[in-house]
């Protein structure tokens, strides 16, 4: 028998939050919209659909300093959201409509536990050219809390319906797919109590899973949003 580590693991950071220090432990809420290519085996016979579908997630982490002198660290997530997708069959006969609920593990590898402008002014270099300064500051400040890495699964209900046919019966299977992907989640805004924080979404990520002729079949879920978090 197979074991889904995920929810475990995202069982493990919410527990975690009994004896963490003040800022450690986080939950975030996400949202927006989802662009999607299908690419491998439906890749041949379908192509883009219905763009700006909704996406959403629910993350719990735990923030680990790297050492006892600053605040420096990574955060350990774990991740339950919703994913969607659309895709138009070739000849525009029918649509593939793609529901996913997923679970993934995720690593913010460089976070500051404190108030972000003071982990930024401590590695921001200092002299450089402005038409320089602006771009370091932007990219720094988009890695700081917000680069991450994801793997994760999920369980896809694959749903092809007619679209222009007026003969075609509804389809329905169900897939488990794996996932990988990282992102940007850039600071936008944090409250003086450093609690409330507000953030951006940039991410990128591809869904995979095995066809029932043993084919293998995929499709890129890239995401655009907000999101907020709140601090323990």
């Amino acid at each position: 028998m197979k074991i889904n580590y995920i929810p475990l693991i995202l069982l493990m950071v919410i527990s975690s939050a009994l004896n963490a220090q003040s800022n450690k432990f986080g939950v975030k809420f996400n949202f927006g919209t989802s662009f999607s290519e299908p690419m491998d085996d439906i890749g041949k016979v379908a192509t883009k659909g219905k763009a700006m579908q909704l996406f959403t997630s629910l993350e719990a982490s735990y923030h680990i300093n790297y050492s006892k002198k600053d605040n420096y660290g990574f955060r350990l997530a774990g991740v339950a959201g919703t994913d969607n997708a659309n895709f138009l069959a070739n000849d525009r006969s029918t649509e593939v409509k793609v529901f996913v609920p997923n679970f993934r593990a995720r690593v913010y590898p460089f976070t500051y536990n404190k108030h972000m402008e003071d982990g930024l002014e401590k590695i921001l270099p200092g002299k450089l050219p402005f038409l320089i300064q602006i771009p370091a500051f932007f990219a720094i400040a988009s890695v700081l809390n917000g680069l991450h890495f994801d793997v994760g699964y999920g369980k896809g209900d694959i749903l092809e319906t007619a679209y222009s046919s007026s003969t075609f019966v509804d389809a329905k299977v169900k897939r488990n797919m794996k996932f990988s992907g990282w992102g940007l989640q850039p600071q936008l805004f944090q409250s003086d109590s450093e609690k409330m924080t507000l953030n951006a979404v940039f991410d990128f990520g591809k869904y995979k899973w095995t066809n029932a002729n043993g084919g293998t079949s995929s499709f890129k879920s890239n995401h655009i949003g907000f999101g907020v978090q709140y601090l323990f």
